[in-house]
């Protein structure tokens, strides 16, 4: 099946290759440091898992070896995934700078800059891929997996609006185990639909004048985070470090390949290929608070 390509564009000048590029939205979990990644896994992966348990003993002299430590691996598998794309140049000649290709001349090269607004522009879309994969792959996503294990702490919801948000908000927060409450890597990762109504909640407690501008969400000292990829009545709490994104090269969330197909087989067609490699988990799922809807 052919990339079906859609340009709608007047030449602009030097800025023309701005155009191009839509707003594609990145991986939030990623950009906003809401997982580990672990890089260089080829097919398989591993989480490590160490728990560690011993007791205060009265002093003597010697030494007395006590308490227990198991240490596992959770498998994990990747699954490998491309996306390629074939582009006609003459479909974006209107947005060629005309410094750069000789006002429209015979010249068929496309500019460095357009070039550069192709790769942007895969690059975030692949973002936003990776993102859905990491929460919502049918069966390799954190959500499937966590409803596979049966252990994480489930919270159900309770439709959420204006009005409520706050307490629900608090349901699941109260939920989270006093073993990692103070953890500095704890995180709550909600949907966009739950962090925009917290901040209509909030901004219906503020007393004097109206709120303005971005501002980093926490409840409680809990850092909130809005992932695109999460949609409804969803929130989850755990340890950053507890959660895991494999990928194979270090390389491949940032590169991607744009080839001139033409210069070989004179069809006018630029190529691009995005591949990589990805699998997601979590080690403890007993200390992730789930909270949805359940029924």
């Amino acid at each position: 099946m052919a990339t079906t390509t859609t340009v709608d564009a007047g030449y602009n000048g030097a800025l023309a290759g701005e155009i191009f590029v839509e707003a594609f939205k990145k991986s939030d979990t990623i950009a906003k440091n809401a997982i580990t990644v672990l890089p260089n896994n080829i097919g398989t992966g591993y989480l490590p898992k160490l728990e560690y348990g011993a007791e205060l003993q009265d002093y003597s002299c010697g030494f007395n070896p006590t308490g227990t430590i198991d240490y596992t691996d959770k498998e994990v598998t990747l699954k490998k995934f491309k996306l390629d794309h074939e582009l006609c140049k003459d479909d974006f000649a209107q947005t060629f700078q005309a410094q750069s290709s000789g006002l429209f001349s015979a010249s068929n090269e496309i500019p460095q800059t357009i070039q550069d607004a192709i790769l942007v522009a895969i690059v975030d879309n692949l973002g936003s891929k990776v993102d859905t994969f990491i929460w919502n792959h049918a069966s390799l996503g954190l959500i499937a997996k966590l409803n596979a294990d049966g252990n994480a702490i489930e919270v159900q919801s309770t439709g959420l609006n204006k009005t409520n948000i706050i307490a629900q908000i608090e349901k699941a927060y109260d939920a989270i185990p006093e073993a990692i409450i103070e953890s500095e890597d704890l995180v709550m990762a909600v949907s966009p639909k739950v962090a925009r109504l917290y901040k209509q909640a909030q901004a219906a407690l503020t007393s004097v004048g109206t709120p303005v501008g971005q501002k980093e969400l926490d409840f409680l000292g809990v850092r909130m985070e809005s992932i695109g990829a999460l949609s409804g009545d969803v929130m989850f709490a755990y340890r950053v470090k507890n959660v895991g994104f494999l990928t194979g090269l270090e390389s491949d969330l940032n590169e991607v390949r744009v080839i001139d197909h033409d210069a070989t087989a004179g069809d006018g067609q630029i190529r691009t290929k995005a591949v990589l490699e990805m699998g997601a988990d979590f080690s403890f799922a007993e200390e992730i608070v789930f909270y949805g809807d359940f029924a």
